[in-house]
This record gives C-alpha cells, structure tokens and sequence, in this order.
C-alpha cells in the first residue's frame, strides 16, 4: 500500500539518513558522578531505593519496565527550530563533538583536519531538550543560589502518557549531570478526555480550551476556533455539525475558581476522565453558595460587639459545628498528604454547603433571634471563625473567591487590622485542636437532624402548606427537648414543641425515630381523608399491575435494555413501599 500524505495526496516515501544516538546501558567513565553505571540504572536505583516516589505506587511498574527494555535513544530531529546537535563535520567525513565552535576547531586542528568545519544540520528531540528542564532553568552548570534551593523540587505533576517520554529522562539526565533526582514525587494524573471518554484531539475537533470555560464563549466563535489549522480540512464540516449539536448555546462563563475546582473533583487514582461541563456548572453555584453564605455572615457580625467568650455561652450547635470543621482540618490534611485531591474537594463541598451552609447558618439564625447578648455575641463569634478557616483550608484549590472574601471576613473576624494589607496565600494552614472536639455536640446534632427530617417527611405526608405552623407533639424523647424546640420550630416550620406522655388517637400519621414517635397535630377530616387515602391506594395498586405486567411478559424482559428492566423492578418496588405505608394509614382511620 502506498502511504499518502492527508493534505496533498502525495506520495510519501521513507528516507534512510544517519541519526543521532544516546547509549542508554553503557557504563559511564570513571571520572564520571556514578562511575561504571549506565544512566539508565541510575534511573532504576533512585527509584528502587525511594529517593523518587511515584503517586500512585502502581506507575512505578510502567517506570521500571521502560527502562529495563530500553533501546538506543533516537534523538536527532530533522526540524527547522530547537538545540542544534553539537556536532561539527570536516571536509573529510570525520566528526567532531564539541561543547562550542571553537573547542571542534581546536580538535580539528589537533586532529590534523584542513579545511572548515560544518555543523550538524539536525537539532535535538523535544524530549532530549525537555529532560534538562529540571536544573539548566536553575542556572546550570553554575553553582546558583537557585540551584541549591529548588534542586531537588517537591512534587512533579504529569499524566501517565508520558511517563517514559519525559519523566524518565529528567531522572536520567538530572542524576547524570548534577547527581541529584530532580524531584522527590512524580503526581500521576488521569487523562483529560471528551463527554464521551474519548481522547481530546485538535483533528476530532473535541478539545476544550480551559479559558473558554473560564470567560464562555459562544458558538460561531467556539466552531471558528474548533475548526481552524485542521490536519485534515475534510472534517471540518462534521466537526461543526458535532459542535452545535454538544454546544448549541456555546459555553457559558463558570469562572476560574470553578474549573479549578472541577478539576480538583476529578482528580481520582484512574487512568482517564471524561469532562462533563454540568460538574462546571455546580461548583460554579458552589462558589456562588460560599459567597452569599458570607455575605450573610458579615451583615450580622460586621458593627457588633463579638464580646469575650465564656464557658456556657456556646449552644451545642456552636460546638457542633467547631467539632465537625476539626474534623474537617484533619481529613483535608490526610487527603493532601495522599494526593488525593479528589476526596479534599468532596469533603469540603459536602462540608461547606451542607454541614456550615445548609445547617449551622440556619440554627444560627434562631441563636441570633431568640438568644440573649451572650448567646447572640457567641453565634457571631462562631460564624466568623468558622468562615474565616474555612476559607484558608479551600484557598489552595479556589484561591481567587478566596481572596476576596477573606479580605473583609479576616477583617470582621479580627484576624488582622482593616489597615493592615495582607493576603490569604500567606496565612498559617489551619490546625486541628484536640481540645474544641466534642461528641456530645455531635450526637445532640445527629438528633436534631433526625427529628427535623421525620418532621419534614410528616408535613409531605400530610400534604401541609410550606407556610402552615402546626403544633407538633412529641412522645418518648429524653432529657433535653427544650434546647432542641426553639431549632425545630424554626427549621420545620412547626408553631410549638410540646412533650407528651402518649400521643393523642386523631388518626394523623406517626413518625418514629429510635424511641421517639412524633405526632404533628392537626385536625383532620377523617371521611375525606378515608377518600383520599382510598383514591391513592387504588392508584398505586395499578401502578404496581401496569409495572408486573411489563416484567412478567417474557418479550420485554429479553428484549429491552437492562437498565430499563432494572428502572421497572426498582419503581415496583417503590410503588410497593409506598402502598405499604398507605394501607397502615388507612387501618389507622
């Protein structure tokens, strides 16, 4: 078969000419740092003896198994641009390898060669180039103040694709120039690919420019960009036709702190990663969700008195939630310290808008409206304080929201004086404190969530408005239920929190947590209620009909993807628990 050429047809035959090699197992020369070693065993041993760390531990294989197979290194290139080869040819054919013009003249001239020398027209492989990365841009070969700072560095981050390409051969030629490994961990990461999992090429016209997910762009643009410098301008077409059909709007603006945090999200152990830009999206809202948050903390904090704290003036949800960020500090630290800056990003979403957003802010709130001078002081001191680290344990993956908020918050929190400039890149990283842990906060906390949630799942039953207070009554609940009422009545809607020594027989749903039943108390009008518990339970009872026939007709089983014969067993079963639930309530009128 005759190989053609993508833009001009043309035939393309092969060329043999003379290359350039680096002998990869020859010892090394006495007078060299690692005497009677080939650089490529070198390699071997820094890593063999821990002074490299691959992350994670199984690219160490893929390291080793290059390097034990490797052949002659190829790397002259026949381009117009790069290092040129420091070779010099004499009229006669021999070759003389010099660091300079004039120290191949000198050898020339020695060697008894007439006539001028001409250079090598090749220039050196990319990676040959690159592998010198680590200490030429130190200052290299002179001994500088940089050199002996940042040789060896912490960490290099890289994808797994160029493992032997490039990381390999930084190792080799840093040992075998300066003795020294020009890192200590080598970070592996996944590889970026499409939706779809496939590779992001320029020629499927699948690539994705971070900046445009930082700034949007909108489609003519997008498909200009996609389709521009195309190695095969034939595709052109379909690669437009792909791009209004996954973009028909363009790309919307998410912002940097965003993207940086979608990748930190993605940041597994795995080989690939395939981009969804709806990850972009909700950690956009996750930045708009901490801003607003501390928009909220400074109204209510900002002009007050945040008074000094005493023993007592702290509600168990203050404690709650300065157990939880210790908690927090100590998870993020492990996480950083394995690398696994995907379960760093989760645990603080989850924290942030869950556990301080979601939860703490709303039962500050009751704190600040119902409680006395100390009680309120106390919530805003928690608020601040809490924000304020919370802010320093994110900045590393959403470093620009983060400065920004941190300059007021740092402020009202008394971390520094508003005259005073200072960043948040240089603040001491937070540090976990054994003595501001507390169970029992904890499991006060896992109580009130329990009960709020049996609550809300009563209101849905009940069908009750979001705006209607009813009383709710309460059997069974230990020592303690005042503390909990002032958070239940706002967090549920409720119009008061009264304990009994046995619920009253209306006829409206119970919920039961552990040896807790609750009861809220509402009138009900128990024949419509008969009705319309009868009209629910007929349909659901054709539901569950519709759902078995479909799976125990043979022809759809067999036939229909199984994902959606699972759909179908999975809404019959919950068609099954819902009418279960629906009968109790019924015998109970």
């Amino acid at each position: 078969m005759v190989p053609r050429g993508d833009r001009t047809n043309s035939v393309i035959e092969p060329m043999l000419t003379d290359q350039w090699f680096v002998a990869m197992s020859q010892p090394a020369p006495e007078d060299s740092l690692h005497p009677g070693k080939s650089i490529t065993q070198v390699a071997l041993d820094v890593v063999a003896d821990g002074r490299v760390k691959f992350v994670p531990e199984n690219w160490t294989t893929t390291y080793n198994q290059w390097l034990e197979k490797i052949q002659d290194w190829c790397i002259s290139r026949q381009l117009w641009w790069g290092h040129q080869i420091p070779a010099w040819h004499a009229p006669d054919g021999r070759i003389f390898v010099a660091r300079s013009a004039e120290d191949a003249e000198r050898q020339a001239r020695e060697a008894g060669v007439d006539g001028p020398l001409t250079r090598d027209p090749d220039v050196l492989d990319t990676w040959f180039s690159s592998a010198l990365v680590p200490f030429t841009d130190l200052g290299w070969p002179d001994k500088t103040p940089d050199l002996a700072r940042y040789l060896p560095s912490g960490v290099l981050v890289t994808g797994f694709d160029i493992i032997f390409f490039w990381v390999a051969r930084m190792i080799m030629m840093s040992m075998h120039h300066t003795g020294e490994v020009p890192f200590r961990t080598v970070y592996v990461h996944g590889l970026v690919c499409d939706m779809e999992g496939k590779k992001m090429s320029k020629s499927k016209g699948n690539t994705i420019d971070p900046v445009d997910l930082i700034d949007g762009i909108a489609l003519d643009p997008l498909i200009a960009k996609r389709t521009a410098g195309l190695m095969n301008p034939k595709q052109a077409d379909a690669i437009r036709k792909r791009t209004r059909k996954d973009y028909p709007d363009g790309i919307p603006a998410y912002g940097t702190d965003a993207l940086r945090f979608t990748m930190a999200a993605y940041a597994t152990l795995g080989r690939n990663i395939n981009f969804d830009l709806k990850r972009c999206e909700g950690y956009r809202n996750f930045c708009n969700k901490l801003w607003n948050a501390t928009r909220f903390v400074l109204m209510n904090v900002e002009g007050h008195d945040l008074g000094q704290p005493q023993p007592g003036d702290l509600s168990f949800a203050d404690r709650w939630i300065i157990d939880g960020l210790q908690r927090l500090i100590d998870e993020v630290d492990a996480g950083f310290g394995q690398y696994r800056f995907d379960q760093v990003a989760d645990r603080l979403y989850h924290f942030i808008w869950d556990e301080y957003c979601d939860w703490y802010v709303e039962l500050a709130k009751v704190r600040l409206q119902t409680g006395d001078a100390a009680q309120q002081a106390a919530a805003r001191r928690t608020l601040i304080h809490v924000l304020e680290t919370l802010l320093r344990l994110i900045h590393p993956i959403m470093p620009f929201i983060t400065e920004e908020l941190w300059q007021k918050v740092s402020v009202a929190a008394g971390v520094r004086a508003e005259a005073t400039p200072a960043s948040i890149s240089i603040q001491p990283w937070p540090i976990a404190r054994d003595d501001l842990r507390d169970a029992a906060a904890a499991e006060r906390m896992t109580a009130l969530k329990s009960l709020t949630d049996a609550i809300r799942a009563l209101r849905g039953e009940m069908g009750l408005a979001p705006g209607q207070r009813v009383p709710l009554l309460v059997q069974g609940f230990d020592a303690g239920l005042d503390e909990l009422a002032p958070y239940l009545v706002a967090l549920a809607r409720l119009e008061s929190v009264q304990g009994v020594d046995s619920l009253p027989d209306l006829g409206a749903p119970v919920q039961v947590v552990g040896a807790t039943q609750l009861m809220l108390h509402v009138e009900i009008d128990v024949e419509a209620e008969r009705i319309r518990l009868d009209k629910e339970i007929d349909r659901l009872e054709k539901e569950i009909a519709k759902a078995s026939g479909k799976l125990s007709n043979a022809s759809f089983v067999e036939r229909a993807p199984a994902a959606v014969v699972e759909q179908e067993k999975a809404r019959m079963a919950q068609f099954g628990e819902t009418l279960e639930r629906v009968r109790a309530q019924r015998q109970k009128l």
